[in-house]
């Protein structure tokens, strides 16, 4: 029977690369975006034709709203769906609630379990992420869970992220085949909505980052998130979840590697944990003044000394994951800022 792949959030930066690799497969897609001129700008080389391979079908709507989430199924199609939800608000600014975060991350994905078992789906694929799961003490390696709880979570994008997977699992257990993976910390090339992290690849190259800090963090590249999630959608049992990270990367060791494709300033002075906390009103004013978004906020700050002690073997061994490596994960995007003059 032919497969459809409905996909939520198709212009954003996972959810492209999710659309590019199915499209390379061959595949039937729908993805429900909310600009059709950002679509064009973020699929202009498949529009083009210079990319041949499956069928991209766009409906616009917002993922919250389940009229519009109806709209991605049809009484014509004669098929099996399989639904990839990637929609999501990443928010590193605090610990304080925010409403629109809530809003998408935990009521749209409600909103799309609904509908999952209204239209009776082959297997949904949740996007949920590692900080939706428990730290484990004394930087323990992180393995996968069954049951969050977004008390056990520090911030309020993590208790989103938990009270979503908590969702999906309780849908699981009312017979919803679904599944769910956990990305860490996402970098790539084909990012066209700036994430926090591509943000610190333009900062670097026009010199906005004054100094580097002792911390760090699991990157993954986001061509392997999406193979992990596309692979996901043909393996394991219903509620199975699946780690996709890569390794632990300093920001000292982050910040070389810019400089050895930017060929810019080389930063060497790596502030302490203390002092970048102690800087952080400066900070904030400094990028306030260029008219750009913080990188360093209390809580990236405490993301950078939390315990990223990820494992992916689980991944490794059941859907073939195999991440990049960093320093080509560095290059490529490096290579696509310039080639898209985003620099």
């Amino acid at each position: 029977m032919k497969t459809i792949y409905l996909v939520t959030g198709g212009t954003g930066f996972l959810g492209n690369n999710v659309i590019r690799q199915l499209y390379q497969k061959g595949a039937h897609i729908r993805t429900l975006i909310r600009d059709r001129e950002k679509a064009s700008r973020v699929f202009e080389d498949i529009a083009a034709g210079n990319n041949p391979g499956g069928l991209i079908e766009f409906v616009t709507g917002d993922a919250r709203d389940e009229e519009a989430l109806g709209k991605l199924f049809s009484a014509a199609d004669k098929c099996e769906y399989i639904f990839i939800h990637t929609v999501s608000i990443v928010d590193i600014t605090g610990y304080k609630y925010n409403r629109e975060m809530h809003d998408v991350n935990v009521n749209g994905t409600k909103a799309v379990l609904k509908i999952c078992r209204e239209k009776n789906v082959k297997r949904l694929v949740y996007v949920s992420s590692v900080h939706a799961i428990t730290e484990p003490k004394n930087r323990a390696l992180t393995h996968e869970i069954s049951d969050f709880n977004p008390d056990n979570v520090v911030g309020a994008y993590a208790k989103t992220k938990a009270q979503a997977s908590a969702a999906v699992m309780a849908a699981v257990k009312d017979g919803l085949n679904a599944v769910m993976v956990h990305p860490a910390g996402i970098i790539g090339p084909d990012d066209y909505s700036n994430t926090h992290l591509t943000q610190m690849f333009i900062d670097y190259y026009r010199s906005r980052i004054p100094a580097g800090i002792k911390g760090g963090y699991d990157f993954v590249d986001v061509r392997d998130a999406a193979s992990g999630i596309i692979a996901a959608t043909e393996t394991g049992v219903p509620g199975s979840c699946w780690l996709l990270t890569n390794r632990y990367i300093g920001i000292g060791e982050f910040l070389d590697e810019l400089y050895k494709n930017f060929r810019k300033k080389k930063i060497s002075l790596a502030m302490p944990m203390w002092l970048a906390r102690f800087s952080l009103p400066f900070l904030k004013l400094y990028f306030t003044l260029r008219g750009k978004r913080p990188l360093y906020t209390p809580y990236s700050l405490y993301t950078l000394r939390s315990n990223s002690n990820f494992c992916h073997e689980k991944a490794d061994r059941e859907l073939h994951y195999k991440p990049h490596d960093f320093k080509d994960t560095v290059k490529d995007t490096c290579e696509f800022l310039k080639r898209k003059e985003m620099l």
